[in-house]
């Protein structure tokens, strides 16, 4: 790459940290639930921690300090692209706060009195002062499987509706989907410390039918975002299993992700397999599951 093409890079991401971040906080725009930081520097600092430091550590254990003078095209492309996610509310910003506060050892807000913390590295390794921060959500850690590619198609057992493909809603069926679940519906829209994204994402995932399994590309193809924001959601569903987050499954049909953990050996797959089960989803001998995913999503939230 070259070194007017790298500067260009650099001089986004500084924009988006120093300017654009900043004023959308103060501002508190609506795409995140609350702003529990303003000042650049702990913009740069959550998002230097979670691409620099992948969520396990400060970025200053990773790379020298200036971030921004030392960091790969990879990085700076990636640093670009989680503060695009904050902005738009495919990624929290609490969220990834607690994380970055958790990676350097320190107390989650809410558990200081006061809400008061002390933010001691910035961009730049400074110190500052004392502050004030708002409490938000659960931490969580990124879950960053890997990519997997399909397997040639599994055959349709039982669970099965009919015929092949996915069974098409009707303009009633989606109807009465709403009726059905018209309860959840106004608790996920009420919950004020969701982001719109959030808010959308769980309203989508009560159209997959019981019996019925989706994919995490899937989802993240119908609501136009990432595949990790889709997993992040999972990860942090506070309606589970109301809304049945364990109906995803990875692209090659295998569990995923459940409960934080990823894979047919994390602690909690063998529960996602069961809820599974006990809905009529069949897996083979190898933990695979038989049969298409489901592909018309709806989001239910929409009149």
């Amino acid at each position: 790459m070259t070194t007017a093409a790298i500067e260009e890079l650099r001089s986004q991401w500084k924009t988006l940290y120093t300017v654009v971040l900043p004023a959308k906080a103060c501002a508190k725009d609506s795409s995140q639930p609350n702003w529990p930081v303003h000042l650049d520097h702990c913009f740069a600092r959550i998002i230097l921690d979670d691409v620099v430091g992948e969520g396990k550590s400060p970025w200053t254990d990773v790379l020298r300090a200036p971030a921004i003078n030392n960091m790969s095209e990879i990085q700076l492309r990636r640093c670009i692209e989680l503060g695009d996610e904050i902005l738009n509310g495919t990624e929290d910003l609490g969220q990834l706060n607690e994380k970055s506060l958790n990676a350097r050892g320190k107390k989650r807000p809410q558990q200081m009195a006061g809400g008061v913390i002390l933010e001691k590295e910035s961009e730049s390794g400074a110190k500052s002062k004392k502050r004030t921060m708002v409490p938000d959500a659960k931490a969580f850690d990124r879950m960053t499987p890997k990519k997997q590619k399909s397997n040639k198609q599994q055959t349709s057992l039982s669970f099965k509706a009919k015929g092949e493909g996915d069974t098409q809603f009707t303009e009633h069926s989606q109807d009465d989907l709403k009726e059905k679940h018209s309860i959840i519906l106004q608790r996920i829209a009420s919950k004020d410390d969701l982001t719109p994204y959030r808010k959308r994402l769980y309203s989508t995932l009560l159209s997959v039918p019981t019996g019925r399994y989706t994919t995490y590309a899937a989802m993240s193809d119908y609501l136009k975002s990432s595949a990790r924001a889709v997993g992040n959601g999972m990860r942090n569903n506070p309606f589970a299993p109301e809304v049945p987050c364990h109906r995803v499954l990875a692209a090659s049909g295998s569990i995923g992700g459940f409960g934080g953990d990823w894979g047919k050996d994390g602690k909690n797959a063998s529960k996602k397999v069961d809820l599974l089960r006990n809905e009529g989803v069949k897996f083979d001998s190898r933990g695979k599951v038989y049969g298409l995913p489901f592909k018309d999503l709806r989001d239910l939230s929409v009149a």
